[in-house]
């Protein structure tokens, strides 16, 4: 399960994780009256559980009542990768100096956490060759790993304090919860040095959350899950573009391979 944004916000400030005000909103009558407690400039940022979100328009900078007037319904109209809008999250503009990326996945072919992190953040991590990796083993990650890490990104003084207690929440969220992933991208420098998550991804262990009640909150599922439980089908989403239908779950994992 995907936890959408504002969702994925709530346990990040949950565990102390650095954020910019925001607020959460399910039509445009909410969003005027979230505006005027949050105060212009602002971004309005379409909820989905997928990527592509900016390329796609759903992310709109507002300066004024007539701009927020006009891109909120644009926003909330649009469909991204078959999926439509849950939620539109107003957030504070940001002062940004620059712009890094932090994640920790659960990775089962060495069965141990591992940490990926760049000095170049915003995009996609795939398209990022200086990588940072670190196996993490199933714990905490600890001080002098923490400080391994932001040493390797450059980060000196207050930015390199702020990115260690960032990575240490961020581990002890993931393990906590249980989480496959959990995504800071961007994970920004501000002008005065401090450190402050823009966007977060959150992505649960499906098997595990019978251990987790309070998660039960976030469960919604995507629009091919939808479909798919309507069709009596088991689904599986994997990255690609190509899908199998199969009658048993040895023949289709044989197919994939």
């Amino acid at each position: 399960m995907q936890l959408l944004e504002f969702q994925a916000k709530e346990l990040f400030r949950e565990y102390g994780i650095n954020l910019l005000n925001s607020i959460s909103s399910t039509n445009i009558e909410e969003g005027r009256k979230h505006a005027k407690e949050l105060g212009y400039p602002f971004v309005i940022k379409i909820q989905v559980p997928v990527g592509g979100r900016g390329k796609a328009g759903g992310i709109q900078k507002c300066q004024n009542d007539d701009e927020f007037e006009l891109k909120y319904p644009q926003v909330m109209d649009l469909t991204i990768k078959g999926e439509k809008a849950r939620a539109i999250l107003l957030e504070k503009m940001a002062d940004i100096k620059k712009e890094l990326y932090l994640s920790i996945f659960l990775n089962r072919s060495k069965r141990c956490y591992t940490i990926i992190a760049s000095a170049e953040g915003g995009v996609e991590i795939e398209s990022v060759k200086n990588q940072i990796i670190k196996e993490v083993g199933l714990g905490d990650v600890s001080d002098e790993l923490a400080k391994e890490v932001a040493k390797e990104m450059g980060l000196e003084g207050i930015t390199a304090e702020q990115f260690v207690d960032t990575l240490k929440k961020l581990s002890k969220l993931t393990i906590e919860k249980e989480a496959e992933l959990v995504e800071i991208n961007p994970l920004a420098i501000m002008q005065d040095d401090t450190i402050m998550a823009l966007d977060g991804k959150f992505v649960t262990d499906d098997n595990s959350n019978f251990r987790h009640p309070e998660l039960e909150k976030y469960q919604e599922k995507t629009a091919i899950e939808e479909q798919a439980e309507k069709s009596g089908f088991s689904l599986v989403e994997l990255d690609g573009d190509i899908a199998v239908v199969g009658n048993g779950a040895g023949l289709v994992m044989s197919t994939l391979d």
